[in-house]
């Protein structure tokens, strides 16, 4: 069974412009990665200064490689202080798994 991850980001709004750059560079990368099934950036319709990261990988071994790309350590450094708040992580399980 693959892992689905939502990622919720709450951006300081002058820096909206800098993160969704950084989003979609990370995005472009992370889509050519093996074990990656979806890795898609969104803004929230309901809600201003708000990202939503969509992510499905085949397991847990792709995560942890994803986390120690070269790119990743880039978007990471790239989006420091541009949040209000920690993400909120949220590893989804089908109800009756």
């Amino acid at each position: 069974m693959s892992i689905e991850i939502t990622v919720l980001f709450d951006v300081v709004p002058n820096q909206m412009e800098s993160v969704v750059d950084a989003f979609r560079d990370l995005a472009v990368a992370t889509r050519q990665e093996e074990g990656v099934l979806r890795f898609d950036a969104c803004l929230s319709e309901e809600h201003a200064d708000t990202v939503v990261l969509v992510e499905e990988w085949v397991d847990q071994t792709a995560i942890d490689l994803h986390m120690k790309k070269e790119y990743t350590e880039a978007f990471l450094s790239r989006v420091d202080g541009a949040f209000r708040n920690p993400p909120h992580v949220h590893r989804l399980c089908p109800l009756g798994s």
